[in-house]
């Protein structure tokens, strides 16, 4: 096979004997026939225009495989630039769910509740979704051991419960079971009963 320039100067469709397809383009050199459907489609479009193309010889007779491009003013292939600014980047891309327009993840949205999804639970997935694309800050756990010792002893001599700490100091249920472990670990406080924090005092 080798690339040639030819001179498309009419064409005509034909069908072989079993029912296939083909065109005959009469060309600067000679009548050649093309089977390659893409290729027969970008040549119509370019009769009375010079074009390039893969030539195949055999017995004598000349064929178009493929057709590479229209040639320019300047004689050079046209196609090719075109082909080479269209040729894909092999950069990674890169994509944040967050990017996408809200429609698409109310759409998302729906397509699990018609898959069988209770609209809470398909809230909930694309909540999780984007909060798994969205970058997070560093969690931040707060010690409360010396504010939780000084209400203790400004509080009821029976003990207070851990989820009033939560609520008095305005902390996390974390971060007062983390800093209540530490104090019965240090042995400061007790719990005289479940759930209960008391001042050993």
């Amino acid at each position: 096979m080798s690339k040639q320039n030819l001179d498309i100067e009419e064409f005509e469709d034909k069908k072989t004997k079993a029912g296939k397809r083909y065109t005959r383009f009469k060309t600067d050199d000679g009548w050649m026939s093309c089977f390659d459907q893409k290729s027969c489609e970008e040549l119509k479009n370019h009769e009375g225009e010079t074009v390039s193309c893969e030539i195949a010889e055999a017995n004598g007779f000349k064929n178009i495989r493929k057709y590479l491009g229209v040639l320019s003013d300047d004689g050079e292939d046209g196609d090719d630039d075109a082909e080479e600014v269209k040729k894909p980047s092999h950069e990674p891309v890169k994509s944040n769910f967050n990017d996408f327009p809200i429609s698409m993840k109310v759409s998302y949205a729906k397509d699990l509740i018609i898959a069988g999804k209770t609209p809470e639970d398909a809230v909930k997935v694309v909540k999780d979704l984007i909060e798994g694309f969205t970058p997070q800050a560093p969690k931040v756990i707060r010690n409360f051991r010396k504010e939780i010792v000084k209400y203790l002893q400004t509080s009821d001599a029976g003990g207070v419960m851990e989820a009033d700490l939560t609520i008095a100091l305005e902390a996390t249920k974390e971060e007062i079971d983390l800093s209540v472990k530490m104090l019965l670990d240090e042995g400061i406080c007790f719990e005289p009963t479940a759930g209960k924090i008391r001042f050993l005092g």
